[in-house]
C-alpha cells in the first residue's frame, strides 16, 4: 500500500485524534504535528492587541474561563481562533506536501470547509462519535482539577465539544469527506487500522 505524503486527522476534542495520529505516524515513520502546538507557538510570539483570537483566555485561569463564559462565547472564541490559525496551517500543509518531510497533522482546527482548500499529495479524514463517548472522556479527564466549580467547567466544556462534534458530522456529510465513527470499545490500534484503510492508495500493477 502507498499512503499520501501528508495525512490529516480532524475531529472534536477528546475524540482520539492525537493518539490515532501518533499510531499512524509511528507505523509509517512519518512526523507528527498538532495544530494545537502551532496555535500555542503563535500565542507565544503575539499579544492580545495584535492577535486577539489567540489570547481569549488571557484574562482568566483556563478553568475559570469555561466557568464564566457562556456557551455561545466559547464557540465564538474558538471559531475566531481556528479561522485566524488556518493560513498558518495551510502553509504547513503545502510545505510538507511538496519539499518537506512526510507527516501526520492532527487537530480540531482542521475544519472540513478548510480542508477542501488543500491540494497535492494530501489525504485524511475526520473522527466522529456518539455524544456519550465524548462526554465520558471529558468527565474521566483530570483537566478540571483546581476549578472553583468543577461541575460547571465540565458542563461548559462538554457543551462546546458536543456542538463541535455535531458541526463536524454535518460538514463532513455535506462536503462528502471521509470519516470514521468511533465507538467506546475501539482501541487506538483498531482506529488507526480503519483510518489507514480509508486513506491508502492502491498502486496499479505495471503490465509489461
Amino acid at each position: 500500500m502507498k499512503y499520501p505524503k501528508v495525512i490529516f486527522i480532524g475531529g472534536a476534542p477528546m475524540i482520539g485524534k492525537t493518539t490515532t495520529a501518533y499510531v499512524i505516524a509511528s507505523r509509517l515513520q512519518y512526523g507528527c504535528i498538532s495544530s494545537d502546538d502551532i496555535g500555542s507557538g503563535v500565542s507565544a510570539v503575539t499579544n492580545p492587541i495584535s492577535h486577539p483570537a489567540f489570547h481569549y483566555m488571557s484574562e482568566y485561569d483556563y478553568r475559570e474561563y469555561y466557568i464564566e463564559r457562556k456557551k455561545d462565547d466559547l464557540i465564538q472564541d474558538i471559531n475566531n481562533q481556528h479561522e485566524t490559525l488556518w493560513p498558518a496551517l495551510l502553509n504547513v500543509f503545502q510545505n510538507h506536501s511538496t519539499w518537506g518531510t512526510s507527516t501526520v497533522i492532527e487537530g480540531w482546527a482542521l475544519r472540513p470547509d478548510y480542508i477542501t482548500q488543500l491540494s497535492g499529495d494530501i489525504d485524511g479524514l475526520f473522527l466522529v462519535a456518539d455524544d456519550a463517548l465524548i462526554e465520558k472522556r471529558v468527565r474521566s479527564s483530570d483537566f478540571s482539577e483546581g476549578a472553583s466549580d468543577k461541575d460547571a467547567m465540565i458542563r461548559k466544556y462538554i457543551e462546546r465539544s458536543l456542538w463541535y462534534n455535531s458541526y463536524i458530522r454535518t460538514q463532513v456529510a455535506h462536503l462528502s469527506l471521509k470519516q470514521i465513527s468511533i465507538s467506546v470499545e475501539m482501541q487506538p490500534e483498531e482506529i488507526a487500522d480503519k483510518c489507514m484503510e480509508k486513506i491508502s492508495i492502491i498502486e496499479k500493477a505495471i503490465i509489461g
